[in-house]
């Protein structure tokens, strides 16, 4: 995924003076975006502490974007799995498709 990449563009876009405050809502908003998507696995008290710094709200976007990776590999390799993780497993490679598509759209419309 453009993990590496968000997190470089975030660093960039955080060290920078000018235009930071425009910047700042245009990443609150896609991050509004992303919690509502992955809300089974970013709680609300995480996204409230996180909603004031460009970094902070990278940091806990690309968590969760490993955690799912973490998570649909570790089901993936399982041989005998039950009928819930099947479904499990569904459900989570649809969030992070969304979560790819997601990552790109706003990484297109940042200039990148």
């Amino acid at each position: 995924m453009e993990t590496d990449k968000f997190l470089e563009y975030t660093k960039k876009m955080d060290s920078r003076k000018k235009g930071k405050q425009e910047e700042l809502e245009k990443l609150q908003r896609f991050f509004e975006r992303f919690h509502n998507l992955n809300r089974a696995y970013l709680d609300k008290e995480t996204f409230e502490k996180t909603k004031e710094s460009i970094s902070s709200m990278a940091e806990v976007i690309v968590n969760t974007v490993q955690y799912l990776d973490a998570e649909i590999a570790r089901l993936r390799n399982k041989r005998m799995k039950l009928p819930f993780e099947n479904m499990e497993l569904g459900e989570m490679q649809k969030v992070q498709k969304r979560n790819e598509w997601l990552m790109k759209e706003y990484l297109s419309g940042s200039g990148k």
